[in-house]
């Protein structure tokens, strides 16, 4: 039987998610990323790229179960790393948040964007020092990239060095002549951006809304329910996949196992988004 022709493959589906995002229109985003695991849900790339989203979208929970499904399948991949250390820092847990943004300097030390990484990651996890050597570093390896004074400025900000984040934005608006103010925002890399723009902690776990979120009105309803749908999911169906040494029948048990929480998962998330 041929394949309909007006199905997307998961490039295509990532291409258009790319591109919403750059335009900031999340749910459209979301949506294509959604169609493009429905097609191979452990695709690498699709999978990094829900993580990103889930971090603007304020839910590290669930940008870690994604970011953990991509280094299931390249434990090198540079953006699944990258949302590992942002979705850490905002869930305070700053010693895994340290070390995942380590990791990115192992990967690559003379990488600009890995210091941009590494400084904007250790900030959030409250760790000025290194964030600020991190960030004098990714200046000094490209002078000529504004991000880098962005990031400069934007730790400067958070050590109330106002002077020097003050001359590190007027460098970047040096670079960019077009446009006289470039916004942090825009300018740092993606899976920085939701936190330059909000500039504000999210809510304490004492707040009513925050456990709602979380938790949700019922059983797998709240964002760490969904989460554990996701994981059950991706634990069960790798060893579906590609455990070659196991026996056809458990494989087949794993398989329906992560068949049914992959179709729990999507139902929960409609209903979820329909809600809001």
């Amino acid at each position: 039987m041929d394949q309909d022709p007006t199905r997307r493959t998961v490039a295509e589906h990532l291409e258009r998610a790319e591109m919403l995002y750059d335009l900031e229109a999340l749910p459209d985003a979301r949506t294509e990323i959604d169609a493009a695991l429905r097609v191979d849900p452990f695709d690498p790339e699709a999978n990094a790229m829900a993580g990103v989203l889930a971090l603007a979208e304020g839910d590290p929970d669930e940008a870690l179960v994604f970011a953990g499904a991509t280094l299931a399948r390249d434990p090198r991949h540079r953006r699944a790393l990258v949302v590992r250390g942002y979705a850490l820092a905002d869930a305070e847990r700053r010693d895994e948040a340290m070390q995942a943004a380590a990791s990115l300097l192992e990967l690559d030390r003379a990488s600009w964007v890995h210091q941009v990484h590494y400084a904007l990651i250790t900030r959030r996890a409250g760790a000025g020092q290194p964030a600020l050597d991190a960030a004098w570093n990714a200046v000094n390896l490209a002078p000529d990239q504004p991000r880098t004074h962005l990031t400069l400025a934007a730790v400067a900000d958070s050590l109330d060095m106002s002077d020097l984040a003050g001359r590190s934005r007027q460098a970047a608006s040096d670079l960019e002549p077009g446009d006289s103010s470039p916004q942090t925002a825009r300018s740092l890399p993606p899976e920085a951006r939701r936190r330059e723009t909000t500039g504000a902690v999210d809510a304490r776990p004492d707040d009513v809304a925050w456990r709602r979120k979380i938790y949700g009105p019922g059983l797998f309803r709240g964002a760490l329910g969904r989460s554990v749908l996701l994981g059950v999911a991706v634990v069960f169906g790798l060893p579906a996949l590609l455990g070659t040494g196991i026996p056809p029948g458990a494989r087949v048990f794993f398989a329906l196992v992560a068949v049914g929480t992959w179709v729990a998962w999507f139902t929960v998330l409609r209903r979820h988004r329909r809600a809001e």
